[in-house]
């Protein structure tokens, strides 16, 4: 019965092993191999025109590793991919630059590259981590348009223009809300404070007699960060040592020349800043997250005068 059972689970084993060398191979059937060694497959014939050189051409693209993980979509952005054309360099710039030379615009397709060769020779980068340097990137495109260099010029600028709209809007949405957050905090606690015109919230801990900074000055401040929870994610008091940056420059977040300009040297203030006057929503190390509202205890120690 135990043989039975042994020869049973072997040629189960068998089954299951040609099953998904046949899968494998139908799934590669349709594919043609290219001159370096990548596959492709045409999914659809546009009959549009030819790429010509020094145009700019519009491609919607997705690739995978090993036909699975998602590794980058261009819908994501709702902006096409776009690469200037030239024949005879793309020659040299790996395989998905030679099987895209394949296609007119109008036409969809599928390769198959080597994960090397896609980020080494076509990116000019590093491999991902976690990839295999052997293994395959299946990639998705589809050719939507062709644009001379003037119309992409064109297309660029009003793109430009169209996403920091949307952007701008999206960050004046934010600000509201942050700034509703913020106040709804300071009335559950009890906490009366002062407003400024960006947004900012702000409370006097300790006033000073000192001069003001202005544009250009180097400033001299002690600080502690902390989130609307009160988990603190940043110190100087705990580095033991102040921390000096040019006022009105962007080496701080925009939050703190809005709000250090408010200070007198020798005072103490707590901040309240609404995130697009902090981090956005990029964040920022393992504890800021996006759109997280910032609070800074800050206490301004000495100016330099722009010039000293």
């Amino acid at each position: 019965m135990r043989l039975l059972m042994n020869i049973n689970r072997n040629n189960l084993f068998l089954i299951i092993s040609v099953f998904t060398v046949l899968i494998s191979s139908c799934s590669d059937r349709d594919f043609k191999l290219g001159e370096t060694g990548y596959k492709y497959k045409i999914v659809r014939q546009g009959y549009g025109p030819a790429f010509k050189d020094n145009h700019y051409i519009f491609m919607n693209m997705d690739y995978y590793y090993e036909n699975d993980s998602l590794l980058f979509s261009s819908a994501e952005n709702d902006v096409p991919v776009t690469m200037q054309y030239f024949d005879t360099l793309w020659d040299r710039k790996g395989q998905l630059y030679q099987g895209i030379k394949k296609l007119n615009v109008g036409d969809s397709a599928i390769f198959k590259v080597n994960c090397s060769n896609l980020y080494e020779v076509s990116f000019r980068g590093n491999i991902p981590y976690g990839l295999n340097p052997f293994g395959e990137i299946t990639v998705h495109i589809g050719v939507t348009n062709m644009k001379t260099a003037n119309e992409f010029r064109m297309w660029q600028a009003k793109l430009y223009t169209t996403k920091r709209k949307e952007y701008n809007k999206k960050q004046e949405e934010q600000l509201y809300e942050d700034i509703a957050l913020i106040d709804m905090y300071l009335e559950e606690f009890g906490l009366i404070a002062m407003e400024l015109e960006s947004g900012i919230r702000y409370i006097i801990k300790e006033e000073g007699n000192g001069i003001k900074p202005e544009e250009g000055d180097k400033v001299q401040v002690h600080y502690t960060g902390y989130l609307l929870d009160g988990t603190k994610f940043d110190s100087s008091y705990d580095r033991g040592k102040p921390y000096e940056f040019g006022f009105g420059t962007r080496n701080v977040i925009k939050g703190w020349n809005h709000s250090v300009g408010e200070m007198s040297v020798g005072s103490k203030y707590t901040f309240y800043i609404p995130s697009p006057l902090a981090y956005g929503n990029a964040g920022h190390g393992k504890l800021v997250g996006q759109n997280e509202v910032l609070v800074f205890d800050i206490e301004l120690l000495d100016i330099k005068k722009k010039g000293e």
